[in-house]
C-alpha cells in the first residue's frame, strides 16, 4: 500500500510540474477519439472523412478549452448530416443550439462531461460518467452529462435509420418527421438519461453526508442503483441484449470510481479527531479526518573522509616516549 501511495504522490507532483503539457496531451488524445469516432460512425461527407482532418482538429483542440472542442465536434456532425439529408442537419442544428444554450446558461465550464459522455456511451460504459460527476462535481454539472447523452442517441438514431432518410430526402417533411421521431419516440434515450439523473443525484447527496466512508458508500450505492434502473428498464423495453453491457459497464464503473476515490478522497478514518472551540457568537464542534499520505523521505548522505595517515619512525617515537631507541626492537 505504501508503494501505491508513493506512486500517487509522484503522479501528483508530475502533474503539478507539467500541468500545461499533460492537459494539452490529454485534450489531444480526447480530440482524436472524438473526431475519429465521428468520421468512423457517420462519415457521410467524403471530403471530411479523412484521417488528416481529424488529426488537425485534434491538434488544434489541444490548445483550446474543452468547450471549443465540443463546438467543433458539433460542427463536424452537422456537415456530415448535411451530406446525408438537409432535414437531419436542420433538426440537428436546432437540437445543438438548444443544448448549447442550456449548457452555457446552467453548466458552463463542464466540457469534460459534455464530451466524455458520448464517448463512453460509444464504448458501452456510460455508467462511469454519472458516478464520476456525482463524486467530483456539483448539481450544475449534471446537465452537461444529459446534453452529451442526448447528442449520442440522436447520432445513433440517425445511423440506424440511414435508409429512411435516404428514401425520404425528396419528400420534404417526411425527413423532418423521421428526425424528430428519433428524439421523441426513443425510449432508450429517456431510460438512460433518467438513470443518469437518478445516479448523479444519489451519489452527490450521499457523498456530501458527514459520515465515515461517504464516497465509498456513494459510489457503491450509485452504481448499484444505476444497474438496477437500467436492467429493469431494458427488460421492460424488450431489449435483453443490453443486459450484459449494463452489468459489465457497472463493474468497470465501480473500478474507475474506486480509483477516483483513491486519488481525490483517500481518508484515514482510524485517526478521526473531534475538536471544539468558540467565539463571541458561536460554539463549534468540528470533526477532522486526516488524509492518507506518505511523508517525503528526507535522505541525507553523510560522507566520512578518513584522516591522513602519518608515519612515525623509531627515533621520533623513542624521543616522544623518552626511552631508549633499542627498546623498540
Amino acid at each position: 500500500m505504501t508503494r501505491i501511495l508513493e506512486l500517487r504522490e509522484k503522479l501528483r507532483a508530475f502533474y503539478g510540474k507539467y500541468e500545461i503539457y499533460v492537459a494539452a496531451a490529454a485534450k489531444f488524445i480526447l480530440g482524436l477519439i472524438v473526431f475519429f469516432g465521428i468520421n468512423g460512425r457517420i462519415g457521410y461527407m467524403e471530403q471530411l472523412n479523412q484521417p488528416a482532418v481529424a488529426l488537425v482538429l485534434a491538434l488544434a483542440c489541444s490548445f483550446l478549452p474543452l468547450g471549443a472542442m465540443a463546438v467543433l465536434a458539433c460542427g463536424l456532425l452537422l456537415l456530415h448530416f448535411w451530406a446525408l439529408s438537409i432535414q437531419v442537419c436542420a433538426i440537428g442544428l436546432c437540437l445543438f443550439l438548444l443544448l448549447f444554450f442550456l449548457y452555457g446558461k446552467f453548466a458552463p465550464g463542464n466540457g469534460c462531461g459534455l464530451l466524455l459522455t458520448p464517448v463512453l456511451c460509444f464504448f458501452r460504459v456510460p455508467q462511469i460518467m454519472p458516478v464520476a460527476i456525482g463524486l467530483l462535481k456539483g448539481p450544475a454539472s449534471f446537465l452537461s452529462v444529459l446534453c452529451g447523452g442526448t447528442v449520442y442517441f440522436y447520432v445513433k438514431g440517425i445511423q440506424e435509420n440511414v435508409a429512411s432518410f435516404t428514401a425520404a430526402e425528396e419528400e420534404g417533411l417526411a425527413g423532418f418527421t423521421e428526425a424528430l421521431r428519433i428524439l421523441v419516440e426513443n425510449k432508450e434515450l429517456y431510460l438512460v438519461l433518467g438513470a443518469f439523473l437518478v445516479v448523479e443525484s444519489a451519489v452527490y447527496v450521499i457523498r456530501k453526508q458527514p459520515i465515515a466512508y461517504a464516497w465509498r458508500i456513494a459510489l457503491l450505492a450509485g452504481n448499484l442503483l444505476g444497474m438496477v434502473f437500467l436492467l429493469v428498464g431494458y427488460i421492460l423495453l424488450g431489449m435483453p441484449e443490453q443486459i450484459f453491457w449494463s452489468v459489465a459497464g457497472t463493474m468497470i464503473s465501480v473500478a474507475i470510481s474506486l480509483m477516483l476515490e483513491f486519488f481525490f478522497y483517500n481518508l484515514d478514518y482510524s485517526r478521526v479527531e473531534r475538536v471544539q472551540f468558540e467565539d463571541d457568537e458561536y460554539y463549534y464542534f468540528v470533526k477532522a479526518v486526516p488524509k492518507v499520505f506518505v511523508a517525503k523521505k528526507d535522505k541525507r548522505v553523510k560522507r566520512i573522509t578518513p584522516g591522513k595517515r602519518t608515519t612515525v619512525n623509531r627515533r621520533q617515537l623513542a624521543e616522544e616516549l623518552e626511552i631508549d631507541q633499542d627498546l623498540l626492537d
